[in-house]
């Protein structure tokens, strides 16, 4: 174990990473939800509603958005599982996953608001909510991934 100024470097999980592992805990569920929120427009009556040209809500990006957003968080449940099998196998690789993660999810939320804005009928939706959940997202990168790049314990803990 390594030495620091005299004390025992910190090691395990514990400190701030109690809010990594609660947060790695809860993004599944909440990957899920997005993920049942996102099967609503595949309701066959929505679908036909924004998919046929000439309707009142088409838009010819609308079905790709869609589609996109429902892969896109299927992706990033697969991913938040292995992450959490990493992070309590203690796996070194981790650290480098996470902070991939974590920037790959705030380009995600990115692009799609960025599409969203250019379909009418998705940019009339939008509200400060979510300008505020990309903010929180890119908010965690800034905090989580220097530490999750420097921190002694990070580095003493997963070693594996």
């Amino acid at each position: 174990m390594a030495e620091l100024r005299g004390h025992t470097a910190p090691s395990g999980i514990g400190g701030w990473l109690y809010l990594v592992a609660l947060g790695l805990c809860l993004t599944p569920v909440r990957l899920v939800v997005e993920i049942v929120r996102g099967l609503r427009p595949l309701d066959p009556a929505t679908w036909h509603a924004v998919t046929t040209p000439g309707g009142r809500a088409y838009h010819p990006l609308f079905g790709p958005l869609i589609v996109g957003e429902l892969v896109a968080n299927a992706i990033l449940l697969l991913w938040a599982l292995v992450l959490l099998y990493l992070f309590f196998a203690k796996r070194r690789i981790f650290p480098r996953v996470m902070v991939a993660f974590l920037i790959v999810r705030v380009l995600i939320q990115g692009a799609d608001l960025l599409v969203a804005r250019v379909i009418p009928a998705a940019a009339a939706a939008i509200g400060p909510s979510v300008y505020g959940a990309l903010a929180g997202s890119a908010l965690v990168v800034l905090v989580w991934v220097p530490y999750l790049l420097r921190s002694r314990r990070v580095a003493n803990t997963f070693v594996r």
